[in-house]
């Protein structure tokens, strides 16, 4: 029998461990966590089929270890983790952030690191909580793999093989290109949607704008219903990439509000139809 044991079992981490058994990879789930109404909630929808506060009995009866808590906790996770992980026994991660997580997880891990793949998978959703779990998550989705030198091949295989047979596209790059590319197309969406409902909220009467909002605001700002301590360690641990991204996107808005100010019609239509053309030529992966 090949137990999973999941360090957090949120929407990504609960999604694993359905996916997986759904998969036929492990037959049971260990869940741990520090608040025992949550890790019964996880039992009551099946998600777990054993759930612990033990970290210690959780890790070493695991032969799958799936840590999935906001990254800054990671660093102290791996480190119970490498206390207690047995021989043989893999353990990976769903951070969103790559360079920081792998760093964390080849100090706390140590001589147990050659033990650890990293995986990334694109997926999700705006509302957080195990109740929001599902088998299908990952169909079709990109997880992404960022072997480095110091891992194990036939670890790093074993994990993407085991993705793969839950329906991903799985997809190899750099921890640095992964830090870029995500700041980009993932972490600066979210500030800005962020940035935005937290603008028009502290106005005086924010209420006037919002109940008046439509489908385009609502699909704007959809991402922040998401997990306010999961996104601030994401800006944190990425915030060299992040920044980078911040400042293009402030000199765009700069650029736009001259030539609004400006009246400049043509200079506006021409960023539009840029963004327009090549908006509506993207193919989601996935989709």
């Amino acid at each position: 029998m090949t137990t999973m044991t999941v360090i957090g079992c949120g929407l990504i981490g609960g999604s694993m461990a359905l996916s997986w058994k759904k998969a036929g990879i492990v037959d049971w789930v260990i869940a741990y966590g520090l608040n025992p109404e949550r890790l019964e909630k996880a039992k009551d929808l099946q998600v777990a089929d054993e759930v612990t506060t033990n970290i210690k009995e959780a890790v070493r009866k695991g032969d799958i270890v799936v840590v999935s808590v906001p990254v800054l906790a990671m660093p102290q996770v791996f480190e119970e983790v490498g206390k207690y992980l047995k021989e043989g026994a893999v353990v990976t991660d769903v951070g969103s952030t790559r360079t920081f997580v792998i760093r964390a997880a080849l100090k706390g891990l140590g001589d147990k690191f050659r033990q650890y793949a990293p995986g990334h998978p694109i997926a999700g959703g705006e509302l957080p909580g195990v109740e929001q779990a599902s088998s299908d998550l990952f169909d079709k989705k990109v997880v992404i793999s960022t072997p480095t030198e110091h891992m194990d091949k036939a670890v790093v295989d074993k994990l993407e093989d085991w993705w793969k047979k839950v329906g991903s596209v799985v997809q190899r790059m750099t921890p640095e290109q992964h830090d870029e590319i995500f700041a980009s197309v993932s972490h600066l969406p979210h500030v800005l949607a962020y940035g935005l409902v937290d603008m028009i909220t502290k106005e005086s009467d924010p209420n006037a704008k919002l109940k008046m909002a439509g489908a385009g605001f609502r699909d704007f700002t959809r991402i922040a219903a998401s997990s306010p301590v999961m996104w601030r360690d994401i800006c944190l641990t990425n915030r060299e990439a992040l920044s980078k991204e911040l400042t293009r996107y402030r000199k765009e808005l700069e650029s736009l509000q001259t030539y609004i100010d400006l009246g400049d019609g043509k200079a506006i239509e021409a960023c539009f139809e840029n963004a327009m053309r090549n908006r509506r030529g993207l193919v989601f992966p996935g989709k």
